[in-house]
């Protein structure tokens, strides 16, 4: 079957998944391989059908086979619209849940992590849906964890099937973080800011 051939495995979806997010970007297999959560040699299978059906470009420059998104394909259109249509819905995801937890306890900020910021939504559409992500930065701690698991599991998890990872820390604790938390670090130099301010060492 012609799509079977096309999108008959995970690895094939995630190169996929990548290159029609990236359409400007040309790719050698390891760097689709590193993308994907694969191996080389897995890549390396794979591509052959998806170079045949026309839907992925193959060129040699130099001794390395290079590939990007055939934009001309009659399949590139809706491929286009799955994979940014699955952004828009976490977006939304996480604008839920920035809105239920800011009507109900201080925020100082609120800091969206992972693929979702990246908008590369690739791996985990096939093995499981992507995570959220995100960082809350409170003023009081108390009950704010709480809440929004409740909320999660209540109005996020059984729709969506999607796994959120709220993360509470003080205002405090985030400005310590600054010094030696990699996560807080990569949070404040590369989270995409979703409400109110990050916190600094220096005002």
């Amino acid at each position: 079957m012609y799509l079977q051939r096309i999108l008959g495995s995970k690895t094939k979806i995630n190169v996929l998944a990548s290159l029609v997010s990236n359409l400007e970007e040309l790719y050698v297999e390891k760097d689709l391989a590193r993308e994907c959560g694969a191996s080389l040699s897995e890549v390396n299978r794979q591509m052959p059908d998806l170079v045949d059906s026309g839907l992925v470009i193959m060129q040699r420059m130099a001794k390395v086979k290079v590939y990007r998104i055939n934009t001309e394909h009659f399949l590139f259109a809706p491929l286009e619209k799955l994979f940014k249509d699955l952004v828009l819905i976490y977006k939304e995801i996480a604008d839920q849940i920035v809105n239920f937890i800011i009507e109900r306890h201080k925020i100082e900020a609120v800091i969206l992590l992972g693929s979702l910021r990246k908008e590369s939504l690739k791996e985990d559409i096939v093995k499981e849906p992507s995570d959220i992500d995100l960082l809350f930065v409170v003023e009081e701690k108390k009950d704010v964890e709480k809440d929004l698991i409740g909320f999660i599991n209540k109005e996020i998890s059984m729709k969506y099937g999607i796994v959120v990872y709220p993360m509470v820390l003080s205002k405090k604790e985030y400005i310590v973080g600054l010094e030696d938390s990699s996560l807080v670090i990569e949070a404040h130099s590369h989270g995409e800011l979703m409400y109110g301010e990050k916190p600094r060492r220096f005002v």
